[in-house]
């Protein structure tokens, strides 16, 4: 499965992210979800660690996370936070 997300990704949305991807994560069988980080306009520390926790909860459902589309910004903000190696990226989407 692949989701796109668009918008800013901070303290305000994160909880709604992680609500939607619990809700799917409960009707899932398991296998690979890709999200598309390509729509993201901002990004701050808490959608950052909200993006680390997706890459390690949802494989207890069996599904695995691999983010896709991730702006030369977004990364910058990972790799200052030492967060990169925490998170599967993957090519464009």
């Amino acid at each position: 499965m692949e989701l796109q997300l668009v918008g800013e990704l901070d303290a305000d949305t994160a909880p709604g992210l992680r609500e939607d991807l619990a809700a799917i994560a409960a009707g899932s069988a398991g296998g690979l979800l890709v999200l598309c980080l390509s729509g993201i306009t901002y990004c701050d520390t808490a959608g950052l660690y909200t993006l680390v926790a997706i890459r390690h909860t949802l494989p207890l459902a069996d599904i695995d996370v691999q983010f896709v589309g991730v702006s030369p910004g977004l990364y910058a903000i990972a790799a200052r936070s030492g967060l990169t190696s925490h998170l599967a990226w993957g090519d464009d989407c």
